[in-house]
């Protein structure tokens, strides 16, 4: 674990980020340590009617169905340089609604940074050529 946030860590600190958004779940377990490190705020992206007060939503297409992220209202602000942390990329809607959640509100989505990608799902190619950083690709042989 050690090991894997150092690896981010290296990637984004003096890179001027003020924003890690983690996506719910294992979102929250990478991006706290990364903020902390780089002296940026951590922001959760939740499912549906998870966070008090007032939010904003995004929803997005899965291969199974339609879900929905939501980020508390004033949580970033205009300007703010964020990134997005989640565990995996797969078909790559999840870290699209977070970008789009991000970006409604002005923030500039730097880039999505996650611990897996599966290539094989072509989620890269739904994130609009924003950059994105990755540890391990899991192809399936």
């Amino acid at each position: 674990f050690k090991d894997t946030i150092d690896l981010f860590v290296e990637r984004y600190k003096g890179k001027n980020i003020s924003v890690v958004a983690g996506i719910e779940a294992r979102g929250f377990i990478f991006g706290p340590p990364i903020a902390l490190a780089i002296g940026a705020k951590f922001v959760p992206l939740r499912k549906p009617k998870k966070l008090p007060g007032k939010v904003i939503s995004q929803e997005y297409i899965l291969e199974y169905g339609r879900d929905c992220l939501e980020m508390h209202v004033g949580a970033v602000e205009t300007g703010e340089r964020a990134i997005v942390v989640d565990d995996l990329i797969a078909t790559g809607g999840t870290l699209g609604a977070a970008m789009n959640l991000l970006e409604r509100v002005g923030a500039e989505v730097v880039e999505c940074a996650c611990v897996i990608e599966l290539p094989e799902l072509k989620g890269r190619e739904r994130l609009n050529g924003k950059p994105l950083y990755v540890l391990v690709e899991y192809f399936d042989i």
